[in-house]
This record gives C-alpha cells, sequence and structure tokens, in this order.
C-alpha cells in the first residue's frame, strides 16, 4: 500500500512541526510549508493526497486562496483540503476580509477551529483518503 502524503500549511511553526511529528507517528508521509507562496512551490513539486490548510497567514486570506487555486486546477481538485483557523466557520463568514470568499463555495472538505485536536484531526484525514476520488466539493 502506498504510504499517503500530507501537506500541512501554517505560518504557525511550532504547529506544524507538532502536526507533522504527530502525522508521520501514523504513517504518513509530510510536507510542510508556512505561507500561501510556500505550499504553492510545495505543490509544484510534489502533489499530496490531502492538505491540512490555515486561513490566515501572510495576509488575511492566504489561505483561502491556496485552497480556492486548489479546486479550480484540473490536476489537483481532487485533493481534499482540511481548513483550520482560529476564526469558526460562522465568523468567517460575516467577516468583511472573508465575506467575498464565503460567497462562493466553501472550498475545503473538513473545517477545524484552532486549537485542533490531533486525534480528530487524524480522524478526518483518515476518512476523507478511504473516500478515494471524491472531489472535495462533493464531500463538504
Amino acid at each position: 500500500m502506498k504510504t499517503k502524503r500530507i501537506l500541512v500549511v501554517d505560518d504557525d511553526r511550532d504547529l506544524v512541526q507538532t502536526t507533522k511529528t504527530f502525522l508521520e507517528a501514523r504513517g504518513y508521509e509530510v510536507s510542510t510549508a508556512y505561507s500561501g507562496v510556500e505550499a504553492r512551490d510545495e505543490l509544484a513539486r510534489q502533489r499530496p493526497d490531502l492538505v491540512v490548510l490555515d486561513i490566515m497567514m501572510d495576509y488575511d486570506t492566504d489561505g483561502f486562496n491556496v485552497a480556492y487555486k486548489l479546486r479550480n486546477e484540473p490536476e489537483t481538485e481532487r485533493i481534499p483540503v482540511i481548513i483550520t483557523s482560529g476564526f469558526t466557520k460562522e465568523i468567517a463568514t460575516k467577516a468583511d476580509t472573508f465575506a467575498p470568499m464565503m460567497d462562493r463555495d466553501w472550498p475545503a472538505a473538513k473545517f477545524f477551529e484552532k486549537p485542533v485536536k490531533l486525534a480528530a484531526l487524524a480522524d478526518a484525514i483518515a476518512g476523507l483518503l478511504a473516500d478515494g476520488d471524491v472531489p472535495a466539493a462533493e464531500r463538504a
């Protein structure tokens, strides 16, 4: 069985390293990025099976931009995205910064409010990866 590859993207380096260690202990291959730019560079190098993505990094909508780019590119549209944020989905929907982003279809299969419980994240990852080739929009 092929080892599943996960890309973890967040500007909190401690959180990224903790998540990476936790997921590697569960048998995943984990790559990391600390901004939307680094995430796009990493995606160009290799395709992960799943992305765990913070919303607010270099600028407020950095994570949303990465998520929508993944969803709108034919070569990445089937990669499930789990968004993590200090904002709840409801607050993000109402915030002026995020309102234009939220008017579109939600760009992720799952959403976790920070702090993320790693066991719950691992369960969500296992479930999404078990779903196979179902596009993220159909899983959300």
